[in-house]
């Protein structure tokens, strides 16, 4: 049985639930400072109504009136302190806990969800639970306590009159109980909605080069402007939808007295209520009712704000791919054998019984035209996507069994489109590897990249990003993604496309480059420009998802088959496809 997301965000709250706990109970003593000037008030009123004598009791009644007051600001600072101290605490271990484990996913849980979603449920979704931690919860503690406390002491002070005040609350908790059905479908609906407002808005600022370039504006970007009048749509007829029944719901509570005034006014008359009873009743009927108005207006802004914590579990509750190897971390060597693999995107076929050795120090070609699967066995080879159980090996042990940290210390990627951090260039090489700068240097210049950097005036303390000013190329970013590799100094590397975006003089540079990371690693290389790959240990050429032939450069063009086609079709290798 699924949890409640109450109990979820506790269950990752760690040791800041007690915080929440505590500012709890503050809340709750804040709560009873509010009503004791009220119960002192009703002593006062009798005691002045007896006369005789009473000025020193109601001169000590008047200091315990200030005394609760002033409690009254304490338990509230109190309640306040710990709750946002809770808050903040707790939003930070819930986001640290969901980027860890987004790391720990396969790919295939961000083919399914876009950036727009990811992003709104560890940003904005994540931060409403500030708002329900730091107020809605001592709030919500506070508005049931309220009402409890004032019923109980009306009753006490005459049982029929306290009991006519709920006849009011009966029928706006009718009306409410009448409007919130189907809430739960409408707030599925909403955060739905908001997480494709969020994508068509990150997707649309990511081609802003292409609209300008068309001199289109967000009102002709199609999907933005139907997924705003969805949004729009949505409102408009969830307030039609609840307009009338929440209306007649408020106005029932705050016609507290109008119940109140002639009920309480008959009972005075005929002598069975007190003057002090009357005007204790006059002022706590709207204390009461009022109470119960703020307990409904948190249950509608709670099951917005606690639907947005469904998002956040939606995260931290995916399996992470498992690691089966029992025995510690294993040394790979790079042996790699891949048996019968095929694989799908949901049900997309990609790879159909691939069937490849790549022995440990070699080098291996991936070659085909776009679509026919070779990025998707790279990523296969660093567990990105888990392939079939035994279908990969690497030294005769099934990938899968492999511990997912084990093969990320060991296989090295440099992609086709390289991630920059807006940060320098030195931590950008680094990421966050334990490297001295002598060793970051040593990388760079392996990668053919230290004389740009040290061209640039703040060398390897250059910052790069949006708002720099500092700009690189297509291939001055391959070669600092080359120099992570390097650094790195990982047994197997996947390189993927690595000179795609290059011009001649920085693809010269990364051959170059290439000749000295490729010595002693097995590599796993994806190229379209087939000169590029020409003397490797071997090529696989690749057709939808089916190998079509394997061998060296010489022999694929001696056989006069699918790379040969695919050579004098590039005009001398320049393009696969």
């Amino acid at each position: 049985m699924k949890s409640s997301n109450l109990s979820f965000i506790l269950s990752h709250a760690g040791r800041q639930k007690y915080k929440m706990y505590a500012s709890v109970v503050f809340s709750v003593l804040t709560a009873l400072m509010n009503l004791v000037p009220f119960m002192l008030i009703y002593k006062i009123l009798e005691t002045l109504m007896a006369g005789g004598g009473a000025n020193g009791q109601v001169g000590r009644l008047v200091v315990f009136t200030a005394l609760a007051a002033v409690f009254h600001m304490v338990f509230l600072i109190l309640s306040l302190a710990f709750s946002h101290m809770a808050a903040f605490s707790i939003l930070h271990e819930i986001r640290v806990k969901a980027m860890d484990h987004l790391g720990k996913l396969p790919l295939g849980f961000f083919r399914k969800h876009s950036t727009g979603h990811i992003k709104k449920a560890i940003d904005e979704d994540v931060e409403k639970l500030e708002l329900f931690i730091a107020h809605q919860v001592p709030d919500l503690a506070e508005a049931v306590v309220t009402p409890l406390v004032v019923i109980v002491y009306l009753i006490s002070l005459h049982w029929p009159m306290a009991l006519f005040l709920l006849v009011p609350l009966i029928f706006s908790f009718l009306t409410q109980a009448w409007m919130y059905q189907g809430r739960a479908e409408m707030m599925r609906q909403y955060t739905t909605l908001q997480g494709r407002l969020h994508s068509t808005i990150v997707e649309y600022i990511r081609g802003i080069a292409v609209f300008k370039a068309f001199n289109l504006t967000a009102r002709s970007f199609h999907q933005y402007t139907e997924t705003t009048k969805k949004y729009l749509e949505f409102w408009i007829n969830c307030t039609y939808d609840t307009m009338s029944y929440y209306t007649v719901s408020l106005i029932l509570i705050d016609s507290g007295l109008i119940f109140t005034i002639p009920a309480g006014g008959i009972l005075f008359l005929r002598g069975s209520l007190s003057s002090a009873g009357y005007v204790m009743f006059l002022l706590l009927s709207s204390v009461f009712l009022q109470s119960f108005k703020k307990l409904l207006e948190l249950g509608m802004n709670l099951s917005m704000l606690l639907a947005g914590a469904d998002q956040i579990r939606g995260i931290l509750e995916t399996e992470p791919q498992a690691d089966l190897l029992q025995g510690g971390v294993h040394q790979l060597k790079g042996d790699i054998v891949i048996n019968d693999l095929s694989f799908a995107y949901q049900e997309e076929d990609v790879l159909q019984q691939v069937n490849l050795q790549i022995p440990a120090g070699s080098s291996a070609a991936l070659v085909g035209p776009s679509g026919s699967g070779k990025t998707t066995l790279g990523l296969l080879l660093g567990r990105f996507y888990d392939a079939p159980p035994g279908a990969i090996t690497i030294d005769g042990i099934p990938i899968e069994k492999i511990p997912v940290k084990t093969l990320m210390d060991q296989t090295a990627f440099v992609f086709q489109d390289v991630f920059m951090l807006n940060d320098t260039i030195y931590n950008n090489i680094k990421l966050g590897m334990e490297k001295s700068r002598e060793e970051v240097e040593a990388a760079a210049r392996k990668a053919q990249i230290h004389d740009f950097i040290m061209s640039l005036e703040q060398g390897y303390d250059t910052v790069l990003g949006e708002g720099t000013g500092i700009k690189l190329s297509g291939g001055e970013k391959q070669r600092i993604s080359i120099a992570r590799v390097f650094l790195k100094d990982a047994p197997i590397v996947v390189l993927d496309e690595i000179t795609s975006y290059s011009d001649i003089d920085n693809e010269a540079r990364i051959q170059q480059a290439m000749q000295t990371l490729l010595k002693n690693r097995t590599a796993v290389i994806i190229a379209h420009r087939l000169y590029t790959i020409k003397n490797v240990d071997q090529i696989v050429v690749l057709e939808e998802g089916r190998v079509m032939e394997t061998g060296t450069h010489e022999l694929l063009l001696a056989k006069r088959r699918k790379y040969h086609a695919l050579w004098h079709r590039g005009e001398g290798g320049v393009r696969s496809a």
